[in-house]
């Protein structure tokens, strides 16, 4: 059996009973953290609490060695701790799309993620979020675009958008290099979709204790860029806001 179980997104304690109890049940266990990040994780303070030893896998082990763990699988109950929700990357559903071609049981164990708590923790409406874009670290000529036209199709339809962050080997992306990011796009294309004037909010650690929302002018989050919490970050841009929601980001605004 392949047991595929999320954690959350802080540290070992956002576990949830059922996971733990699945993971102490299996005789090998191994855990992901290239597709997502988690700050407070230890992994001497997980094995302690799972009692057992844990391999970390990189991304090259687990799409070129994504075989070896479907063979053991097949054989010994396996499991594979992922950062917040289990099925969220497609690297994940691969595996149990292949998982299930050769009848391995699989067993997914839910948990928290990104796209269910930043729009909480930003007091913004689910279900008026449009499609989500990652902002990848410009590379000499390599910059693409999709993240600023994603953004422009959700507000044209007045949605809120949520901009993920690179987690490349250079370190964590952080809010204000995102916010960069879109104003030299806005400057080479010039649709008006992304201006110092734009409204953004900046959702740091969310998850954590230390979860901080700020929110604001985009040219004025700039120049509060060391003290908008510690990465990763998360930016929304919203759209059209509900009564509510503009009450809600009064809470967090800064002149």
């Amino acid at each position: 059996m392949l047991v595929l179980v999320g954690m959350g997104l802080y540290d070992e304690l956002d576990l949830s009973l059922r996971g733990l109890e699945e993971l102490r049940a299996c005789d090998s266990v191994y855990v992901e953290l290239y597709t997502s990040r988690m700050p407070g994780l230890r992994l001497s303070r997980l094995e302690e609490l799972l009692g057992t030893k844990v391999k970390e896998l990189g991304r090259r082990e687990l799409e070129d060695e994504g075989e070896r763990l479907l063979e053991e699988a097949a054989g010994r109950r396996v499991g594979l701790m992922v950062a917040g929700d289990p099925l969220i990357s497609t690297t994940h559903q691969a595996l149990r799309l292949e998982a299930e071609k050769r009848r391995i049981p699989v067993r997914v164990i839910h948990n928290a993620s990104v796209f269910s708590a930043v729009p909480s923790a930003a007091g913004l409406h689910n279900y008026r979020f449009g499609r989500c874009a990652t902002i990848p670290r410009a590379s000499g000529a390599y910059m693409p675009e999709t993240p600023y036209h994603v953004l422009r199709e959700n507000l044209e339809r007045g949605l809120h958008t949520m901009l993920l962050l690179d987690l490349g080997e250079e370190g964590e992306m952080s809010a204000a290099e995102g916010m960069r990011y879109l104003l030299e796009l806005e400057e080479r294309l010039g649709m008006g979709v992304f201006r110092g004037s734009t409204t953004v909010v900046v959702v740091s650690r969310v998850g954590s204790p230390e979860c901080r929302v700020t929110a604001g002018k985009a040219e004025r989050l700039l120049t509060l860029s060391e003290s908008l919490g510690g990465t990763p970050h998360t930016l929304v841009v919203p759209g059209e806001l509900h009564f509510m929601e503009e009450e809600w980001l009064r809470m967090f605004w800064v002149e």
